[in-house]
């Protein structure tokens, strides 16, 4: 009786044994069912690059209606461009994770399903709607190929639009690395244009004209920037009480003319009224241009008038010029073969580059920020005034003290502790705090008490950030086809180097005016890592056999190893019967 019911046991056992794989494969198909209505990744990258960032999630929580994406990479695209094109649809998905219900998505490839004449027509539309696209050049085993494809998209809210081109065409590189630089700015472009697009109401702010600031076309690349969010005016003061009413920030862009005292009484009464200010001013004068026709030039204070001023907020800009041995390569001619000149490129240490940049949210993350004959910063202490270095020369510097002459043989000086004598000098400083009027105390009752004038002796909680240099916001301009043409701020068309100006700059106005979260967004440190292209062609053989072979030889390794384990244990189990 016993036997027989062991042998009953052992056939249940085996029974089940036989609908086991099926129970199990049936599970993994409920599991992928389940897995395909809902999305979900686990990040286990150190920088968490595929985790959303808290403002992201902030800015996706507080929408109030649909925001609908509209994608324009699809159709005949090379592997790079569907990389991007997998990223863009991933982190659109991790938005609906964190809002199904507001936000939605189209993938649209422009040239399905029309012919010629209709085709042109569209893509011309898209070009009108702000959209930019790329050529996608490939080289193959048998040649190369030219596609015309679209790293774009067009979110909608509320019956308005806006563009958004994951690539700046205007920026010279590989492909590889803008599309990479695509890739870890996908959420920043994303969540900027939800940003953007749901803004209620745009700030207003001002380039200061009138005191030989920097012009339209020199700062056209950051006022251009600075249009997704504000409302960008350029205006002259002209000793106008009411000038500056209405605008919540103003922006003094490298002047070179005196501020006479009722301009600056206007800009402190901003100020005290809650106006916030990034100031830009040259300690120094210098002309780089000049020296292509001189063997050397003479720097010169920049004497302007708001040095008291400035005093009185915390801070003094020197009248000097910074040289750090940290700084930007400039072309310099070195010979001539027939016709054509010969040119070398050179550190020029009056050109500071400031790099490993951590610290304040307004710097940390971004590329290295040029600087051009930038002057040193004091901070002064001030009851109720905190102040904040956001950035300082490197540990290789050295003051020059004008006037003074400058030549090119200053390229010649190598890097020496005795000549590079100082370390992080100051040259961008945050001011946060209750200011004092620089006119409290100065000025006659009739206009003190004027109810037109409304004088105020102390400033309610403010911010300014004070930067010694004022080419810091000028973008490079070139002449071509009888026009001039600006080139995107930071990019230097010499080398080709893109520097983070433009980012500090926008981060600088966006942090004075209370918007931290962009800001956040913006600087997250997000890197791709390039393949070395010259290993991948010779070992493709092996990286393809790599690829493929070697998971089916584990997954085949796995079952035998699991059919041999079974066939021993059901031996063990009949032996014992």
């Amino acid at each position: 009786m016993k036997k027989q019911r062991n042998k009953i046991t052992t056939d249940k056992k085996i029974e089940n044994k036989k609908w086991s794989p099926l129970i199990v494969f049936l599970v993994l198909i409920t599991i992928n069912i389940l897995a395909s209505f809902c999305y979900f990744r686990v990040d286990l990258t150190s920088e968490k690059r595929y985790s959303l960032a808290p403002a992201t999630k902030n800015v996706l929580k507080n929408l109030d209606d649909y925001v609908y994406f509209q994608v324009f990479l699809d159709g005949k695209l090379s592997p790079s461009y569907k990389r991007l094109q997998k990223t863009i649809i991933e982190t659109l998905e991790e938005f609906r994770a964190h809002n199904k219900k507001l936000i939605k998505y189209d993938l649209i490839n422009p040239a399905k399903d029309k012919d010629e004449s209709t085709l042109r027509n569209y893509l011309k539309e898209l070009e009108y709607r702000g959209l930019v696209p790329s050529i996608d050049y490939e080289m193959t085993e048998t040649g190369s190929s030219e596609n015309i494809v679209w790293p774009c998209a067009i979110v909608t809210y509320k019956g308005r639009e806006l563009p958004i081109n994951f690539i700046y065409s205007n920026i010279p590189g590989s492909k590889e690395q803008l599309i990479n630089d695509a890739i870890e700015n996908t959420e920043y472009k994303l969540i900027d244009g939800i940003y953007r697009i749901t803004l209620k109401e745009k700030s207003k702010i001002a380039f200061i004209q009138g005191h030989g600031e920097l012009d339209a076309l020199e700062i056209n690349d950051l006022a251009m920037s600075l249009l997704d969010y504000y409302i960008v005016n350029q205006i002259a003061i002209n000793h106008q009480l009411k000038a500056l009413d209405g605008f919540k920030a103003i922006i003094i862009a490298a002047p070179d003319s005196t501020f006479d005292e009722l301009d600056k009484f206007i800009i402190d009464q901003f100020i005290m009224k809650g106006g916030r200010v990034l100031w830009l001013i040259d300690g120094a004068l210098a002309d780089m241009d000049s020296l292509q026709d001189k063997p050397d030039i003479l720097s010169i204070p920049n004497d302007i008038n708001l040095d008291d001023m400035l005093f009185n907020y915390g801070v003094r800009v020197n009248k000097d010029l910074i040289m750090d041995y940290h700084s930007a390569p400039i072309p310099v001619k070195t010979g001539q073969v027939g016709n054509q000149p010969q040119f070398s490129f050179f550190n020029w240490y009056f050109f500071p580059t400031v790099s490993n940049i951590k610290g304040h949210p307004i710097v940390r993350n971004i590329n290295d920020i040029k600087f051009e004959f930038a002057s040193s910063l004091d901070t002064i202490a001030k009851p109720g005034i905190k102040k904040t270095i956001l950035l300082a020369s490197s540990n290789y510097s050295r003051i020059l003290n004008t006037p003074s002459i400058i030549s090119l043989n200053f390229l010649r000086i190598k890097a020496d502790r005795s000549f590079f004598n100082r370390s992080n000098i100051p040259m961008a400083v945050l001011l946060e705090g209750s200011f004092t009027s620089l006119y409290k105390d100065r000025i006659p009752d009739t206009i003190a008490k004027d109810p037109e004038i409304k004088f105020s002796e102390y400033s309610q909680p403010n911010r300014m950030i004070v930067i010694g240099d004022g080419d810091v916001a000028k973008n490079q301009v070139i002449y071509r086809q009888g026009k001039y043409i600006p080139y995107p701020l930071g990019y230097d068309r010499y080398t080709g180097i893109m520097y983070g100006n433009r980012e500090f700059l926008l981060n600088c106005v966006n942090y004075l005016l209370d918007e931290a979260d962009i800001i956040s967004i913006r600087n997250r440190d997000i890197s791709i890592r390039l393949l070395d292209k010259r290993k991948v062609e010779i070992n493709q053989a092996v990286i393809k056999i790599i690829n493929i072979a070697l998971p089916l030889a584990i997954v085949c390794f796995c079952g035998i190893l699991i059919s041999y384990i079974r066939k021993q244990n059901n031996k063990k189990k009949i032996s014992k019967l």
